[in-house]
């Protein structure tokens, strides 16, 4: 039987390839391996608003955050790779909005950047969303099409919901953790403990540990060399390249008839229109992404 290369041992070759500023560094002692241990920092902002790291169960969740992300190696090497991909525009659209950027990390504890994402909620696409809250952010959630899957159309609605988020609480760290729990589950927690700060508000726990996930993935992904993850520019995953054409389709289509107009594969359209569920588009108008070059033959062909 072929035997698995045990991942203690992968853990401990990853630590011993690199040489982070730790406290306890990597060493062997009377023939034993020592785990490193990373010391958190002195100070701490998360979107904007100071994390009171003098308090010490605060102190404690943040640790048990870091130290679960940070020993899991290939979650995080898949962060960093998919970041140099889709932190870009997140990016982009936070400035144009003046939103922290901070609310970036949101999609990495979220779904660690996957695009086909589902919960035992039944949350869906990068950002999680559930049925009811994508259509209330005018995502179409159908048998045909599931925007939810579209990350500029679902980075749009997620960001307009916390914009709301945080017209209700007047906290940023407060509308974050209402993205996790929702806004009536914090809401009637604030009024019931008459309290208005994120730190001081007993939730559920998934949502108290959320921010303090956050917060471990802002760190690491903010230098992951700190951390021990190496991973050159080479290696990590390029923006995805297409144009977007609008097109207009009379009937019933196959997407393969896109894709043909295109001088491309099915497969190609499909995975750069993940929401597209079908074989085939009912009539409308649509906006398809298709490869760079492309976009004129296929307007032509769908006038």
């Amino acid at each position: 039987m072929k035997r698995s290369f045990p991942f203690g041992i992968i853990l401990f070759l990853l630590f011993l390839c690199v040489s982070p500023p730790f406290v306890g560094a990597t060493e062997k002692t009377e023939g034993k391996w020592v785990i490193p241990l990373f010391s958190l920092p002195q100070e701490l902002y998360l979107f904007g608003e100071r994390v009171p790291l003098e308090k010490i169960e605060v102190r404690e969740s943040l640790d048990q955050a870091l130290i679960s992300a940070v020993y899991n190696p290939s979650q995080v090497i898949m962060w960093i790779k998919r970041a140099h991909r889709y932190f870009p525009y997140v990016e982009k659209r936070l400035k144009e909005r003046n939103m922290p950027e901070d609310l970036k990390y949101i999609v990495v504890v979220e779904s660690a950047f996957r695009t086909y994402a589902v919960s035992s909620a039944n949350a869906v696409g990068p950002w999680q969303f559930i049925k009811s809250t994508a259509q209330k952010y005018n995502l179409r959630v159908d048998k045909w099409v599931d925007e939810r899957l579209n990350f500029e159309k679902a980075t749009e609605a997620a960001l307009n919901y916390l914009s709301d988020l945080y017209g209700m609480f007047n906290s940023w760290n407060l509308a974050v953790a209402a993205y996790n729990c929702g806004e009536n589950k914090m809401g009637s927690s604030l009024s019931r403990q008459q309290t208005d700060n994120y730190f001081d508000t007993d939730l559920p726990l998934e949502t108290e540990m959320y921010n303090f996930r956050i917060m471990a993935a802002k760190l690491i992904l903010s230098q992951p060399e700190a951390y021990g993850y190496k991973v050159p520019l080479s290696h990590r995953y390029p923006p995805l390249k297409f144009e977007t054409v609008e097109i207009n389709l009379k009937s019933e289509t196959p997407i393969l008839a896109i894709a043909q107009a295109a001088g491309t594969t099915f497969k190609v359209i499909k995975e750069l229109n993940p929401e597209i569920l079908r074989y085939e588009l009912p009539a409308g108008t649509y906006r398809i992404k298709v490869p760079p070059g492309t976009s004129s033959k296929v307007k032509a062909a769908f006038p």
